[in-house]
């Protein structure tokens, strides 16, 4: 009988480099897929959606609370004044909530009014708050007008 165990050797090299290259190809593949999660985890946060409707939101409120104080009279009735801005603002965010709906986002616009008359003017503070809800991310914000 011949005992050259050469054979063996090589049948157990092959399939020891079969089995590290098995487990290679699946750690490269984990490690693939982990980085293609986390990219679309940051390409599906509406990260721009929420810009432009946080700044919209706040030039609407901005713009809506100076219109009310530069043209107001000290005379002028200070609860028709917050009813223009309330009207304005609440139409303002039906258009916004039928806009963002178009894309299958919620979006609610409440907003609160507040007239203080401060001697000769009437100041008109208005305050919106504003919800977003597209399945995924829930955002809130309180935006005030400046002064």
């Amino acid at each position: 009988m011949i005992r050259d165990e050469r054979g063996q050797w090589i049948i157990l090299a092959g399939f020891t480099i079969s089995i590290s290259l098995a487990i290679l190809i699946v750690l490269l593949n984990l490690s693939f897929m982990s980085g293609y999660h986390s990219s679309q985890a940051q390409i599906e946060f509406p990260m721009y959606e929420l810009r432009e409707l946080y700044d919209e939101t706040e030039l609407a409120v901005n713009t809506a609370a100076m219109n009310v104080n530069y043209t107001n009279d000290p005379s002028d009735d200070p609860i028709a004044d917050a009813d223009v801005v309330n009207d304005t603002m609440m139409n303002f965010g039906n258009f916004l909530s039928q806009l963002y709906a178009y894309h299958g986002q919620l979006v609610q616009v409440s907003v609160n009014t507040t007239t203080n008359n401060t001697g000769s003017l009437n100041i008109t503070r208005v305050v919106v708050s504003l919800a977003f809800d597209d399945g995924i991310t829930q955002y809130t914000e309180h935006l005030e007008s400046e002064r």
